[in-house]
């Protein structure tokens, strides 16, 4: 009878055991397939074609080359009232700036803003907020990378509610894809960590965000060459 008893916790633990790895495995199949998901999306991104007009321009510094010529671009074109530029280094003047940008002086001097506080996302998208706030901003059109769009939105909803963005993502110059580049498989696997963090931290919705940052953004496939 002791035997029977003895087999019978040794199947409970054997039957728990496969439930473990069975669950463990289905993770990291859950896990792989969002990566691939989120890793072909933002490899597809491609700036909309028409910008509508916005209140506001608003630049993301950080790696990605091309992001503040296109924010000055766009402020050139009359796309918004003002250029916020977030995440300036503490040494990097507004004369250095505009080494960088084509913009007539004056236009330089009276509609860049920068932001010298933000040092990572979170700080970004606090700043963001606060400059759209003072200023009675709507609607801002936001320049960063394509892989850091989807964390974009989410930082930028939870700090400034219901405020519409229309995403302007700085591409992969050299059309490089995920997986057939190491450094940008690196970057694109640390981005996605960071995302599913930034989802458990600020769970952000369409309702409480407002517009969804990344609708109608033209993939790849649907961009005339």
């Amino acid at each position: 009878m002791r035997h029977r008893v003895k087999l019978s916790s040794a199947a409970k633990k054997k039957g728990w055991l496969r439930f473990a790895f069975f669950m463990i495995l289905l993770t990291l199949v859950i896990f792989a397939a969002g990566f691939v998901t989120f890793a072909q999306k933002v490899d597809n991104m491609r700036p909309p074609l028409n910008v509508a007009k916005a209140d506001g321009i608003v630049v993301w510094t950080g790696k990605g080359g091309g992001r503040l010529e296109t924010g000055a671009e766009l402020l050139r074109k009359n796309k918004g009232e003002r250029l916020l530029i977030s995440g300036v280094n503490e040494k990097t003047s507004l004369e250095a700036i505009k080494e960088l940008v084509i913009l007539p002086n004056a236009r330089a001097e009276c509609c860049i803003d920068l932001d010298y506080k933000a040092e990572d996302t979170i700080g970004n998208a606090r700043e963001t907020a606060s400059w759209a706030r003072a200023l009675g901003y709507e609607h801002i059109i936001l320049v960063t990378s394509s892989y850091h769009m989807p964390r974009a939105e989410i930082e930028i909803g939870a700090a400034a509610g219901r405020i519409k963005i229309t995403a302007y993502p700085a591409v992969n110059p050299d059309n490089t894809k995920w997986y057939s580049d190491g450094a940008r498989f690196k970057r694109l696997f640390q981005e996605y960590g960071k995302l599913l963090l930034s989802y458990l931290r600020s769970p952000a919705t369409k309702e409480s965000t407002g517009a969804p940052l990344l609708e109608n953004i033209p993939s790849e496939s649907k961009t005339p060459r």
